[in-house]
């Protein structure tokens, strides 16, 4: 198969004009219009054919994340793969979509957890890429204390990166409430991030209303 032929075939210029808003770091000459299902529909059908796939477009780089996740491979394959890959994300939407697609985690935390640690200090999209991949992967009885630290930790001004750590701290609260309330509570996140941690939890509808209410009272 033609993967870019595939991508034009499949091309939806209504969504172009949408999805190009939420992704304004891309210009949109540089956006097919494809959606995520289709997409992953065509990431499958390349795996299957081995077929080559470019990465000039938007759509391409979140298929060539896709097909990281879909193929069958060994461990040190796919590091390798991530290692190739993670310099092509320039946006949220390819790194948050890709993350969720790399299921071969969850049978190697302990040599993705190393392989994320240097990425914590990289560039915006590469911490970023390491923040969404502990919130998707070590949420976990076994890793909540190290991931917490971490995610206490990060400074930085990169708003994707602080959105991510807002967004993982909220998803790690509905799962360990006490363990994170305690480093909201302790006022020692960056401002930004403690107060837009504190607003995505009050927007889950999975945490009760009084608890809410109490979390409103420890905003900055």
């Amino acid at each position: 198969m033609n993967v870019r032929e595939e991508l034009f075939k499949n091309r939806d210029l209504d969504y172009k004009a949408f999805h190009s808003k939420l992704i304004p770091d891309i210009p949109p000459d540089k956006i097919i219009g494809v959606r995520v299902p289709v997409l992953r529909k065509i990431a499958r059908q390349a795996v299957k054919e081995n077929a080559e796939v470019l990465c000039e477009y938007y759509e391409e780089r979140m298929i060539k994340g896709f097909i990281i996740g879909y193929r069958k491979c060994g461990i040190k394959a796919h590091l390798q793969e991530l290692a190739d890959f993670i310099p092509l994300i320039d946006n949220w939407a390819v790194c948050d979509c890709a993350c969720s697609t790399f299921k071969f985690t969850e049978k190697n935390r302990e040599e993705i957890w190393s392989f994320l640690q240097p990425y914590l200090s990289g560039g915006e999209y590469e911490i970023r890429f390491a923040v969404v991949m502990i919130m998707d992967y070590f949420l976990t009885d076994d890793y909540i204390d190290k991931s917490l630290k971490i995610l206490s930790e990060i400074k930085s001004e990169y708003y994707y990166v602080n959105m991510a750590v807002a967004w993982a701290l909220s998803t790690a609260y509905v799962k360990y409430e006490n363990k994170t309330l305690q480093f909201i509570e302790s006022r020692k996140l960056p401002i930004w991030v403690h107060n837009k941690t504190i607003q995505k939890i009050c927007e889950s509808y999975r945490v009760e209303k009084d608890k809410k209410e109490y979390l409103k009272t420890l905003k900055i």
